[in-house]
């Protein structure tokens, strides 16, 4: 009985609430993706640079990529949880943005992220999953 109660509680910690999700997405994104585009991005998307779209500041990058639509292209969200290949951002940084009736250059446009960031921005959209 006490391990049908653990799995119980098991199955509702998994399947629990979407501010669960959430929390692991945001968390995630913090440990992993956050440092790479403070490095990589924030220097031309930041709060000070409303023209470049999207900033990446250190707090901020997150809220203005999950579930907001890309200014390029309204249609596809920067960040579709769970779904790189829906997600303008994965498209930018893949240069395969153009496929999906995007426009502009890829990002960064120094081409200045190793292909362990790409895949790690990558996998964390894949892996980020966030019910409403």
């Amino acid at each position: 009985m006490k391990s049908l109660r653990l799995v119980a509680s098991a199955a509702l910690f998994v399947l629990g609430s979407g501010a669960a999700f959430a929390d692991a997405c945001l968390a995630t994104y913090t440990e992993t993706v956050e440092p790479i585009v403070a490095r990589k991005c924030a220097a031309c998307h930041n709060d000070a640079s409303p023209g470049a779209g999207v900033s990446f500041q250190k707090g901020s990058g997150y809220a203005n990529l999950v579930n907001v639509a890309s200014e390029e292209l309204p249609e596809m969200m920067r960040v579709t949880p769970g779904d790189a290949e829906q997600s303008y951002l994965a498209h930018k940084i893949l240069a395969t943005h153009e496929t999906v009736g995007g426009f502009g250059d890829k990002m960064p446009p120094s081409g200045s992220l190793r292909d362990s960031e790409v895949e790690a921005i990558v996998g964390w959209i894949n892996g980020c999953t966030v019910e409403e």
